[in-house]
């Protein structure tokens, strides 16, 4: 209704204003009368349903598209339906489309004035993008925990191996150096022999599965020294020659992301160690301004990576890119039969002042 101050043009333009924002808001928009008719429909429930304006107006009933309400005892129900009501200012419902589907979506109603005939206009939300969304925040928060609980986890198995079994078994070696000094027969000097060689091998065993758990480098030194240690280990235990090359200026990164790129640099050495057949082994560690790339390259026999993860066995290449999406980064795994393997790990760098450290670290 135009008013006494507005200029000639205003009520047209209002009218117009109403018009463009029915025909182009993203919700949808429909007008049912009293009899449940749709009268008025947008283009966004055309989209929503599939069913085009005129397969709607005036030809379906709104109980066509509505399989009821959801409450918190049930999925779907038409006790207390909206259509009721006077107003319903939002409430979950089940939308059917042209071609059969359903999926939930948001709504809220409204019993228009008395001059309108008792007409409803409703507002509808697709709610499947929204809880897809939730879905996804849920899955990043579960997983993001359960790493966390994970390393805390293999942080404590660590320190338990190094200083509880790690200790009774160096006390056991020192006990037995003691008994073998004395005058002991020759069985039982062998005998002592044979336990101190296998009290020597349980320590190292001990030692390299702490190490395996949780480096003590890595939180005592850092990224770099961590990785040179595992390194070492892998040309020690595989044969494999491994070199890295560091560019860029060496520093200290928040706990989480030199966790999260050691352990990814861990899975692709401990891959190309037991499946790739290499002999040689090179990584490329790049301190750049906004983030870290690290690329790791083998000489192996390679694998087809799709085939692979549609197979389900690669369940260490699916925790590679959970570990880096975690952090906003990626893992970019490039492999061909017969062609080697390269993995290219990029993870951004926080923005000045949310690191835990910046100080430089040695090589």
């Amino acid at each position: 209704m135009s008013t006494l101050w507005e200029e000639p043009g205003q009520a047209s333009e209002a009218v117009s204003l109403m018009e463009s924002i029915f025909a182009n808001v993203s919700d949808a928009i429909l007008v049912v009368d009293e009899a449940g008719v749709i009268v008025r429909a947008n283009a966004a429930l055309e989209r929503m349903t599939g069913w085009t304006t005129e397969e709607l107006i005036g030809k379906k009933h709104i109980c066509e598209l509505c399989l009821g309400m959801a409450t918190c005892m049930e999925d779907s129900t038409c006790a207390d339906c909206f259509f009721k009501q006077v107003q319903m200012p939002s409430f979950e419902m089940r939308l059917r489309t042209k071609d059969g589907r359903e999926y939930p979506v948001t709504a809220s109603s409204a019993r228009l004035p008395e001059e309108s005939k008792n007409k409803i206009v409703m507002i509808i939300r697709d709610l499947s993008v929204q809880q897809r969304t939730e879905k996804e925040r849920n899955q990043y928060k579960l997983t993001h925990f359960a790493i966390q609980a994970q390393e805390e986890e293999r942080k404590r198995i660590a320190r338990e191996l190094h200083d509880g079994v790690g200790q009774a078994l160096y006390s056991i070696l020192v006990g037995l150096n003691v008994i073998g000094q004395d005058n002991l027969t020759d069985p039982i000097k062998q005998h002592v022999n044979d336990l101190l060689q296998m009290t020597s091998k349980a320590m190292e065993e001990v030692k390299r599965m702490a190490l395996e758990l949780r480096p003590s480098a890595l939180d005592d030194l850092g990224l770099l020294p961590a990785l040179r240690s595992l390194m070492k280990r892998v040309e020690k235990s595989f044969h494999i020659q491994v070199e890295m090359h560091v560019q860029g200026e060496k520093r200290r990164y928040s706990a989480a992301m030199e966790t999260a790129l050691y352990r990814i640099v861990q899975e692709a050495m401990t891959n190309t160690a037991k499946y790739g057949k290499a002999s040689q082994l090179g990584i490329v560690f790049e301190n750049r301004e906004k983030e870290v790339v690290v690329t790791v390259v083998d000489d192996g026999v390679g694998f087809d990576v799709e085939q692979a993860l549609d197979a389900g066995k690669g369940l260490g290449l699916f925790g590679m890119r959970e570990r880096a999406q975690l952090l906003g980064g990626t893992v970019d795994i490039r492999s061909a039969p017969d062609d080697g393997t390269t993995v290219i790990i990029r993870i951004p760098v926080p923005k000045e002042g949310t690191e835990d450290d910046h100080s430089r670290i040695g090589s």
